[in-house]
């Protein structure tokens, strides 16, 4: 007599494969996440050609923590008249507009911030912000740099940026924020972001450990930027991917910038991406903390470069941030360029111009 199938049985064999299926799946993802967060995977980055990018680049140890502090070096390197350059996300000491300020009258020093390029992570206990912030005042001693000093900081090293100035104003001759990323800000309209972006940063902020998880987890696929370029162009706008198609030097030097973010693996980029876009920051936080009660900033020159059609970091963002400062005292100033061409990465060529002709 044959075996007779009923709907029961077809419903329990079904509901069993179902649970064997998810519990697989959950055992092979939960086994990849600890494998990864474990061992992270690192990028592969190429031997990069100087003074391509830069003119040299160093590394020296932290006097207070003993970790390893990494930057590299363009312009002239006997001028007086020096910038710190502070890196967006993810990002790294190779300034891709490098060849076009070499032998200017300007000494550009790039930081890799903790945990990307060959800077150390931040001790256990300590963040990105804190790190970074004690890291450009050792560069300074490290250098025995006694000139007031020029910041400058693009996208996400736009918040950096401010939190040194706020930190030491009386050793800050400027500061340049260019594109700044401030997405936290309330006075930002999201709708103005790219859906990548949007998507994303609103992963971090509203969903901050499946945020880390879902990072954690495709690691191996976000360290390889091998396509780092075709995925900066799906996931910015045409502008931007306009932009990246017709500039093959710097589109090469962004891809350098993140092989570099990545050398070490993700776990400096995920932190600051908690900090910055996940509400996990520490104080002094400038762009969602209350600027108008920093001390110490009167008189401090603050310079926003923004494209209006930037769609990355959205321009509403720096209007109420250019506000604040101003609130707090600080001689702040918005120029903001108009158009629909380019939009975010292009910031970076236009606004090193302006610096080049109005600081040199």
């Amino acid at each position: 007599m044959g075996f007779k199938f009923d709907y029961k049985t077809i419903h329990a064999i079904a509901l069993s494969a179902l649970v064997m299926g998810a519990g697989t799946y959950a055992v092979f993802t939960v086994s990849k996440y600890n494998k990864h967060k474990k061992t992270p995977p690192k990028s592969n980055p190429p031997t990069l050609s100087y003074p391509e990018y830069a003119l040299s680049e160093h590394t020296f140890l932290s006097p207070t923590s003993g970790r390893t502090i990494s930057y590299a070096e363009y312009g002239s390197p006997e001028s007086k008249n020096i910038m710190i350059y502070e890196h967006g996300l993810p990002g790294s000491r190779i300034l891709p507009v490098g060849p076009n300020i070499k032998g200017k009258n300007i000494r550009v020093l790039a930081i890799d911030r903790p945990g990307m390029g060959l800077t150390s992570l931040p001790l256990p206990g300590t963040t990105v912000m804190e790190t970074a912030i004690s890291d450009v005042y050792e560069l300074i001693e490290h250098l025995e740099i006694t000139e007031k000093v020029m910041l400058c900081g693009f996208s996400a090293g736009g918040p950096h940026v401010l939190g040194i100035m706020f930190t030491h104003p009386q050793k800050i001759r400027a500061t340049y924020c260019l594109g700044p990323a401030t997405y936290l800000d309330e006075k930002v309209n999201w709708s103005e972001l790219s859906r990548g972006s949007r998507k994303s940063n609103l992963r971090a902020m509203c969903f901050p450990k499946y945020f880390a998880f879902d990072m954690i987890l495709n690691a191996d696929k976000a360290t390889d930027c091998s396509n780092v370029i075709a995925n900066m162009q799906a996931h910015t706008t045409p502008g931007d991917a306009a932009f990246l198609s017709s500039h093959p030097v710097e589109a090469k030097g962004w891809q350098n910038v993140n092989y570099e973010a990545y050398r070490q693996g993700l776990t400096g980029y995920l932190q600051s991406c908690l900090e910055i876009f996940g509400r996990h920051s520490s104080k002094p936080w400038p762009v969602v903390g209350d600027i108008i009660h920093q001390e110490g900033i009167e008189g401090q020159k603050v310079t926003i470069i923004h494209r209006e059609c930037d769609n990355l970091t959205p321009a509403s963002g720096s209007r109420d941030l250019i506000k604040r400062l101003i609130a707090a005292g600080a001689d702040a100033e918005m120029i903001l360029i108009p158009g629909t061409d380019g939009g975010h990465f292009d910031t970076l060529n236009i606004a090193m111009d302006y610096i080049l002709e109005h600081e040199c």
